[in-house]
């Protein structure tokens, strides 16, 4: 056991030992093969075969078999599984950076972000590390700005970083430096630079949720000016008894709201034609508050064609489409065909395998919305119940 420990801690000992035990299993064979060269009859070959050559062939493999078969066969077939430890990757480590900054050494952090910038200075993960730092620790967004331009040197990569960069970028201008602005204008330019990528299009998502943040700002000031209205009122008219008595809804308040919130759904959509939330906001007011069963689908149309608009968004999309014509009574092959679309979006998805088998049950749905429409019926039975 101390010979195997030996021989796997010193190298160099591993080597001198089994040069001697070839040197001493060769010795022999090489006299043995002097002596065939000379001339031996068949029994002197024997003798050298039994006494010479076997026993050396087998002091050999005693000793060399383990190892050629560790190197030859066994270490191979394990590294497919284990990988090769020989092998070592030189990849920056970034475990010291994070502890170090998880502890508050944010000084410490960044020389050794910088360290490992200086072995791989182009590696994206070491520049957003380091451009976190200076955002969001030392709040020196310009540094951050700089350091995260070099990540976008790299042209091969900089369709892949540069939504990535200017979303972080867009991250700290919102939340840690308050400027809404600042943040729609590093979103405008992932939509400026790849239009009609998906990027582009969860860009429009966040500038348009921006909007609504401002609104939101706005709304609370509105209901309390009004709520100061009523109790200015209230006192001018010296109403002491009882408690506050606030306006009551009328029927025609139902109209107006609902014409606000089409006005409010319009002018999002004008806004921001590529927000999918504000587009769905109104083919939903359409729907259910409307009955404008085209006005609907023509929005969901329009998402639709939307340059990077997912598969999935697709699919959901064009169900929405069946889901408002069976409630607008429409016939049985124009459903169809709208699934058929769904199909022919990637006819071995599960979604198209769905598509199908809704083609297969629409008779059944029809049936079913059409019998919601009918109104229930009253049978009228005789005044006279039998009794005398």
């Amino acid at each position: 056991m101390k010979l195997k420990n030996r021989l796997e801690q010193d190298p160099l000992f591993k080597w001198i030992f089994y040069f001697f035990v070839g040197l001493v299993g060769i010795t022999p064979m090489i006299y043995g093969l002097v002596k065939l060269n000379q001339g031996v009859s068949w029994g002197g070959i024997l003798v050298l075969l039994i006494f010479i050559f076997i026993p050396c062939a087998a002091f050999l493999a005693i000793f060399f078999a383990p190892f050629l078969i560790d190197k030859t066969i066994a270490s191979p077939i394990g590294h497919i599984f284990t990988g090769n430890p020989n092998i070592i990757e030189d990849k920056p480590i970034y475990g010291p950076v994070k502890a170090n900054r998880n502890q508050g050494d944010y000084r410490q952090a960044l020389n050794l972000v910088e360290a490992q910038l200086k072995k791989h200075p182009f590696d994206f993960d070491g520049l957003m590390l380091k451009a976190a730092i200076q955002a969001e620790d030392y709040h020196d967004l310009n540094a951050a700005k700089e350091t995260l331009d070099i990540a976008l040197i790299d042209k091969d990569q900089k369709r892949y970083n540069l939504p990535i960069v200017y979303n972080k970028i867009a991250d700290w201008e919102l939340n840690i430096f308050n400027s809404i602005s600042c943040a729609r204008q590093s979103l405008e330019t992932i939509r400026e630079t790849y239009p009609g990528t998906k990027a582009a299009q969860l860009a429009a998502q966040r500038i348009a949720a921006m909007e609504f943040y401002d609104e939101s700002i706005v709304a609370p000031t509105k209901i309390s000016d009004s709520y100061n209205d009523i109790v200015e009122e209230s006192s001018r008219n010296e109403l002491k008894e009882g408690l506050l008595k606030f306006p009551k809804k009328e029927q025609t308040d139902y109209e107006i709201e609902s014409e606000k919130l089409l006005s409010i759904c319009l002018k999002r959509v004008e806004d921001h034609p590529e927000s999918i939330i504000n587009r769905e906001d109104l083919a939903r007011y359409y729907f259910d508050h409307k009955k404008e069963w085209e006005m609907a689908i023509k929005q969901y149309e329009l998402l639709i064609s939307m340059p990077g608009a997912s598969t999935n968004q697709k699919v959901e999309w064009l169900n929405k489409i069946v889901d408002i014509k069976l409630k607008s009574g429409t016939r049985l092959e124009e459903i169809t065909s709208i699934l058929n679309r769904v199909v022919n979006i990637n006819p071995e998805s599960a979604a198209a395998n769905r598509a199908q088998s809704r083609i297969m049950h629409l008779p059944i749905e029809i049936r079913v919305a059409n019998k919601k429409k009918v109104p229930l019926k009253l049978k009228q039975h005789d005044e006279d119940l039998g009794l005398i």
